[in-house]
């Protein structure tokens, strides 16, 4: 598998406060990949410089394996489209500034009709073809948006935040999108979202954000809190960790590394706490819980676990990890 992009040594910076620094990131091709981060982590603005809407202070940028210098080619411009969070649109119809987008990309008149109709069909707004842009929802502004954005079909597709101002019911229609354009076309697409089952159950990787940093550290089950002895300190909680700094302010455990027991276990593991389960979401051979222990912890099991367990909503169940799963930093 090709790298779609290679980041190196990469600063963005606002007025002397860093915003973004990456040493070195490489993202595949051909598949999907999630960006998770809370507000302010970066995702928006590490998506600007994917998309080269935005300039690094410092560093390189690589697409498909050639360093790129600002301006991009035509060529290279053309492999990428961008939907911002808040994405705006031209005076005019709907076709109008669909068909606009095409011609800037030098697509043949021709082929225009038949792909603003494939477009428009797969993001479910066909009958806003004739409709101005300024009379459309919020919901419709951005699924037209995407329809703009995959019109000329590139080979990167760069989301920030698609699923805001979404029903379910169009939520669910771009999941179907997203998986049919990375999986079936071999494109890649690169999206941001606060919802970490919806990011982890599109896509093959993920990267995790803090504060302008890539860390190998999960963002589900992140306390804050301080470190003594050993021991993390949240509002409600006392963890047990492995870590010896002399200060840290955040941890975060995988959800895999979560076992959940209807009983406690009889183990060296030094972290356990009972609760209940307040949210089930089942997948292709996985099930997600939140369990509520004065803190909600997310955990990771298997379909045949929670039969086994008899798990269901309102349960009360037993929550353990070892310590040396525990990430502080």
């Amino acid at each position: 598998m090709t790298d779609a992009y290679r980041l190196e040594n990469i600063n963005v910076s606002l007025q002397q406060k860093d915003i973004l620094s990456i040493d070195h990131l490489v993202i595949k091709a051909e598949q999907c990949t999630t960006l998770f981060g809370n507000n302010g982590a970066g995702k928006s603005t590490l998506l600007k410089l994917l998309a080269f809407t935005h300039r690094p202070t410092r560093g390189d940028i690589s697409l498909f394996s050639q360093t790129v210098s600002w301006p991009l080619t035509p060529q290279q411009r053309k492999r990428i489209a961008f939907v911002e969070q808040h994405p705006f649109l031209l005076p005019g119809t709907v076709y109008d500034n669909i068909k606009l987008a095409l011609s800037l990309q030098n697509i043949p008149a021709s082929q225009h009709h038949a792909l603003i109709k494939k477009a428009l069909e797969e993001t479910h707004t066909a009958h806003l073809l004739k409709q101005n842009t300024q009379t459309l929802s919020g919901g419709e502004l951005k699924r037209v948006a995407i329809a703009r954005a995959i019109a000329y079909q590139p080979d990167i597709l760069l989301l920030d935040e698609p699923f805001s101002h979404l029903d379910i019911d169009h939520i669910e229609a771009l999941e179907t999108l997203i998986k049919s354009f990375s999986q079936t076309t071999g494109k890649t697409v690169i999206l941001s979202t606060h919802n970490h089952l919806q990011g982890t159950a599109l896509s093959q990787s993920t990267i995790n954000l803090v504060a302008g940093k890539v860390t190998s550290a999960p963002l589900e089950n992140r306390f804050s809190g301080y470190l003594r002895q050993q021991q993390f300190f949240t509002e409600k909680l006392v963890i047990e960790t492995t870590s010896n700094l002399d200060r840290a302010q955040q941890l975060a455990i995988d959800p895999k590394q979560i076992i959940i027991s209807n009983q406690p276990l009889e183990s060296s593991m030094q972290n356990c706490f009972s609760g209940q389960i307040i949210f089930i979401s089942e997948q292709a051979t996985t099930c997600r819980l939140i369990v509520d222990c004065k803190e909600q912890f997310h955990a990771t099991i298997s379909l045949e676990s929670l039969n086994t367990l008899k798990l269901q909503l309102g349960s009360q169940v037993y929550l353990s990890f070892k310590s040396s799963s525990v990430l502080v930093f």
